[in-house]
């Protein structure tokens, strides 16, 4: 999506990112699709890397992925357009990264499922400082998606009733 967005459409896909508490069909379709849209090579490169991680993990343990992840990305880009800062528009895969991290966490501590947590511990500390960095506010990052999927994915995952199984 980013080189067709980069090519073909010069960059305007970005302007359906996440405009918060406006009520348009382009904040709609950042909701749910803002996690499709980077501003650049670095920036889609960074959360790529994390996503990869944290796919691969959940993809380990999480028996409905599908359907969670359809979950975690509408659920952060909710809580991206509540609590985003007014006359902004964000865009990025942060917030579902920040999300999903979210989800395992709080599915591991409040479902007691101790491997899971230790392994979300192992991946968390291999990008600490990115975490560290995406919970600290700075001028042009959107700590709204951050900090909104994390609290997305915890709520989440703190509710979910399903057991945590190794997939085969």
């Amino acid at each position: 999506m980013f080189i067709i967005n980069n090519t073909v459409m010069f960059g305007l896909w970005n302007i359906f990112g996440i405009a918060p508490r406006t009520l348009d069909l382009r904040s709609l379709i950042g909701v749910f699709a803002s996690w499709t849209m980077h501003g650049n090579l670095s920036h889609i490169i960074g959360n790529t890397l994390v996503l990869l991680q944290i796919l691969f993990l959940f993809g380990l343990f999480e028996n409905n992925a599908y359907r969670t992840t359809l979950q975690l990305i509408i659920a952060s880009g909710i809580m991206t357009w509540l609590i985003g800062s007014p006359l902004s528009i964000h865009i990025g895969a942060s917030g579902l990264c920040f999300a999903m991290l979210g989800f395992m966490i709080g599915g591991a501590v409040f479902g007691r499922r101790w491997g899971y947590l230790l392994a979300c511990i192992i991946m968390g500390a291999g990008y600490w400082l990115t975490i560290k960095q995406g919970l600290m506010p700075q001028p042009g990052v959107s700590f709204a998606a951050h900090f909104g999927g994390l609290c997305a994915g915890l709520l989440i995952g703190a509710n979910s009733k399903h057991a945590y199984k190794m997939a085969k």
